[in-house]
């Protein structure tokens, strides 16, 4: 058999298989898009639970800063006060517990949490924090 009678046999790809390999590469690449979506919207979450773990710990901060005028009454345990521990970020809200204006506590509460209407899967988006100070002597500067 002759090379020119080999080459009038091959008819090549037909358009099926064409139509197929499309598919399967469009079906491919449909996946990793999907999957890139999906990596951004969880690495934007874990970014809103970062941001919230700083935020909880701020506030932690501003207790302790303060901690001798909240512990003898120098420092009013109040509305007030809790503005101060407000999250500056407005999409964050912040609850301490006990709230004010009840008496300070050693053992707090802090909990931050966000609304992410991408997220569906249910879970509560928050973070809770609970400090504990010590008891400091009624001598302690302010």
């Amino acid at each position: 058999m002759s090379i020119k009678s080999e080459i009038k046999n091959q008819k090549g790809f037909s358009l099926l298989e064409v139509v197929i390999a499309m598919l399967v590469a469009s079906i491919a690449l449909l996946g990793l898009a999907s999957g890139q979506a999906k990596s951004l919207q969880f690495a934007s979450n874990s970014l809103d639970y970062t941001v919230s773990i700083i935020q909880a710990n701020n506030a932690i901060e501003r207790v302790w800063a303060n901690l001798c005028g909240l512990q003898h009454g120098a420092v009013a345990y109040d509305a007030g006060f809790n503005a101060v521990l407000t999250p500056a970020l407005a999409r964050f809200t912040l609850t301490v517990t006990p709230a004010a204006p009840a008496a300070f506590s050693n053992n707090l509460t802090v909990k931050v949490s966000w609304n992410d209407d991408r997220m569906n899967d249910g879970l509560a988006n928050e973070v809770t924090l609970s400090p504990e100070f010590p008891s400091l002597k009624s001598g302690c500067s302010l």
